[in-house]
């Protein structure tokens, strides 16, 4: 498309995409504000005046790119995009905005805190022990992404969270209904739905057992890594990954201050196991978050995930679509996770 903007958001280009569900158009656009992508998915007549089927999704790279279980937010996303699909017409907002808008690293230190706490905490008691307001998401991207995309009609928004609708309709968003989507409890979940369903989240009820942690989690204040003092040792928590059974990897969550980027490594098992540990360098991109019919990188992820737990020990760098191939001093980051090892690069 031609480049167009209305206030912040700059239109970039528009793209087909197939997925489980069927052809979606995948619009980008750029915020000028904050510089972060923001990705429209949809099907069918936009313009036309009649309610449209729309979810307003936050990005959760944790289970959407890692593959982890402690949420409901991949399961949210597939779910609305099988309902737009299936509706014929509709529309998904997808903005980056990690941690319930406060970002990844507190959302990384969010999880620690409540490991820690074995689940005595809620992750919004965390967010308060943090200073932070259990919400930070701001939603004017959805009405100038409307407006670029010349929506006419008022959104029928899929949703269990009764504050989204309202957070909309003070951003100008007209809102036809709320339509519950459903959210499947499982021992790796529950706590942090429960949670939500506390919070006034729209949820059915919750019951089940809740599964523990293999190994304590210790909350810590941010530090330099003593060898590597360009990163800052933020967070660690443990993840389970859905995989042909979910298995528990840890999160290592570092800020390089060289490059202003977090930096992920997720780690599974003992760290010497020398030659038997599988080290790799995997990438993750925006579109692959979504559950493309052929994805590339997270295909290669799931099939290193079975292979990791097959030999009991290994440690990934993840690196985004943005990233150029990993220094050595990044590669560094990596490798004393995973001693005496090449780690394998994705192209």
């Amino acid at each position: 498309m031609s480049p167009l903007v209305h206030g912040s958001l700059l239109a970039l280009e528009t793209t087909p995409i197939n997925t489980e569900h069927g052809m979606f158009t995948a619009h980008l656009f750029h915020n000028l504000t904050t510089g972060a992508p923001v990705l429209v998915l949809a099907i069918g007549d936009l313009r036309a005046h009649a309610p449209l089927l729309a979810r307003v999704h936050s990005s959760c790279i944790t289970s959407e790119s890692y593959l982890g279980c402690d949420c409901d937010c991949a399961e949210q996303l597939t779910a609305a995009m099988a309902a737009i699909a299936a509706a014929g017409r509709g529309v998904l907002f997808y903005l980056t905005q990690e941690g319930r808008g406060a970002g990844f690293t507190a959302k990384a230190r969010d999880r620690m805190l409540v490991q820690a706490s074995r689940d005595r905490l809620s992750t919004f008691d965390a967010y308060a022990q943090m200073g932070l307001r259990h919400d930070q998401r701001r939603y004017g991207e959805v009405a100038a992404a409307s407006q670029l995309l010349g929506i006419e009609g008022a959104l029928l928004l899929l949703s269990n969270n009764p504050d989204k609708a309202a957070a909309l309709r003070a951003e100008g968003v007209e809102i036809a209904g709320v339509v519950q989507l459903p959210s499947t409890p499982s021992p790796f979940n529950l706590p942090y739905l429960a949670a939500k369903s506390r919070a006034g989240h729209a949820l059915a009820e919750l019951a089940g057992e809740v599964a523990h942690l293999p190994e304590p989690v210790v909350a810590f204040e941010p530090h330099a890594v003593a060898e590597l003092p360009r990163f800052i040792r933020t967070a660690s928590y443990l993840l389970p990954v859905r995989v042909r059974r979910p298995a528990w990897f840890r999160v290592h969550v570092y800020l390089d201050t060289a490059t202003g980027t977090d930096r992920v490594v997720l780690t599974h098992g003992p760290a010497d196991r020398g030659a038997a540990v599988v080290s790799r360098v995997q990438r993750e991109t925006l579109l692959e978050r979504f559950p493309l019919r052929r994805p590339r990188f997270k295909r290669r992820w799931r099939e290193a995930v079975v292979r990791i737990t097959a030999v009991g020990a290994g440690a990934t760098l993840f690196l985004g679509d943005r990233d150029a191939a990993p220094d050595p001093a990044t590669l560094t980051l990596l490798t004393r996770h995973a001693a005496n090892t090449t780690p394998e690069l994705d192209a």
